[in-house]
């Protein structure tokens, strides 16, 4: 009898045990199978996501698209609107001034859209003012006369003896050489405080002055000289013409100043900035 209870006690001893480790399992599975859903779920959201986060930069890059092409299409409708205005007071100056050459490029890095002109004319010679002003204006408003101007393009007409206005200069020699390019050299002289930097092309020749006062010198300002002419070019002229730039640019101080003959007239643009005025001459008809 004894004996029957210790097996009965050992059989339910045993069955205990079975319980608990088939209770753990299904623990041990049920807790392995939320993980498993709840990274499903993650990898979910995680798509979710990242699909919004790609449809957000693609709309992104397609208003940065748009915005970049309204951009260009504005600044390009600004740009023909600027040629627009030299062209359309262009125009006008050929009706007014028959037969003058005259730019067809305002030679502005800026402010075109404010480009005003103004001109007058006599039997002798006709003289047109480039200006920026704060508005635009018609051609010859009279208050364009208040306005400095950039550029001055005069014409004087049935000029006898050329020479005398346009100022060439013979190629210098005895005087201390100074290289400007690999293949250009030119000659330096000193005088009344200036220092004088000349070179010659063609038929053209250049010469740049410095204030010795101010510090300045001549060289720095006959490369940039040159290489706008080998960029740009010059007018025409069967005559020995002159370029002529004096250290410094500023508004209004038109320190450019370029003459040559073209038929029986004399041309001469006086401008604030060198490259001003070799852009306007390329243009000239």
């Amino acid at each position: 009898m004894k004996k029957n209870r210790k097996n009965l006690a050992l059989l339910l001893l045993a069955a205990s045990l079975l319980a608990g480790c088939a209770g753990q399992s299904n623990s041990q599975s049920s807790q392995s199978s939320q993980a498993k859903s709840e990274k499903k779920e993650e990898s979910k959201a995680s798509s979710k996501s990242a699909a919004k986060s790609a449809a957000s930069s693609a709309v992104s890059s397609a208003k940065s698209s748009s915005s970049q092409a309204s951009s260009k299409s504005a600044a390009s409708s600004s740009q023909r609107a600027d040629a627009n205005r030299m062209g359309t007071l262009t125009s006008q100056l050929r009706v007014k001034l028959p037969g003058m050459l005259l730019p067809a490029t305002d030679g502005l890095g800026q402010g075109s859209s404010n480009l005003n002109i103004r001109y007058t004319s006599s039997s002798s010679q006709n003289v047109v003012y480039y200006s920026v002003g704060n508005s635009p204006l018609a051609l010859n408003d009279s208050r364009i006369a208040s306005e400095k101007p950039y550029a001055v393009l005069t014409e004087k007409k049935n000029v006898a003896d050329a020479s005398s206005l346009i100022n060439y200069q013979e190629p210098k020699t005895g005087l201390p050489a100074v290289k400007i390019a690999s293949n250009v050299t030119g000659t330096e002289e000193g005088a009344a405080g200036s220092t004088y930097l000349q070179f010659n092309q063609g038929q053209w020749s250049f010469v740049v002055r410095a204030s010795n006062v101010q510090g300045q010198k001549p060289l720095p300002t006959a490369q940039k000289l040159l290489a706008l002419y080998q960029q740009y070019g010059l007018p025409d002229t069967a005559a020995k013409s002159s370029v002529q730039v004096d250290v410094g640019e500023s508004l209004g101080s038109l320190n450019t100043v370029i003459t040559w003959a073209k038929g029986s007239s004399v041309y001469q643009l006086k401008a604030h900035s060198t490259e001003t005025a070799f852009k306007m001459l390329k243009s000239l008809s």
